[in-house]
């Protein structure tokens, strides 16, 4: 008997299964690699709103400099986003419908405008009096709060910070 007519195609078969191997394993990389892109892509997004909510906090602080004395234009309806928080004041950026009161990144500073967002920071300065420990009388402080978009409108990150002149 002849060796060609005893071949039964088992070569075939284990190429096939090989190949189908090859194939989900090929696959499966390439689902990993798409979500790691996913990740990196959301990281970029989330620390561009981290840096514009940054640089709004800074925005903050040279507004207090260079021009807020004591409490004066503040009010409890945060009015161009000055707030007392002395009077029973209720946080106002955590209602999104309050956001138009807050001041626009470079409206008191000359600022320019942040490229890499889809929206431009707000801040809201907070004015309270605290007694710092070993001062003999109340301080006027500032609380900042800045909201900031990254390139999708969808990435928040919200930053506070308390400054003293």
């Amino acid at each position: 008997m002849n060796l060609a007519n005893r071949q039964t195609g088992a070569v075939l078969i284990v190429s096939l299964l090989m190949l189908m191997v090859m194939t989900l394993i090929g696959v499966t990389a390439m689902q990993s690699n798409l979500l790691q892109e996913k990740m990196a892509g959301n990281f970029k997004d989330m620390n561009t709103a981290f840096q514009a909510a940054e640089a709004a906090l800074r925005d903050g602080e040279t507004t207090i400099t260079s021009g807020i004395s004591g409490l004066t234009g503040f009010d409890a309806s945060c009015t161009n986003g000055l707030c007392d928080a002395t009077s029973g004041f209720k946080p106002v950026w955590t209602d999104p419908a309050n956001y138009g009161n807050g001041i626009l990144y470079g409206t008191n500073t000359g600022a320019t405008a942040i490229a890499e967002v889809s929206c431009q920071p707000k801040y809201w300065i907070e004015g309270f009096k605290s007694w710092p420990p070993g001062s003999p009388s109340w301080k006027v402080r500032y609380r900042i709060t800045a909201v900031a978009c990254g390139g999708s409108a969808n990435t928040q990150a919200t930053l506070q910070s308390v400054f003293s002149p």
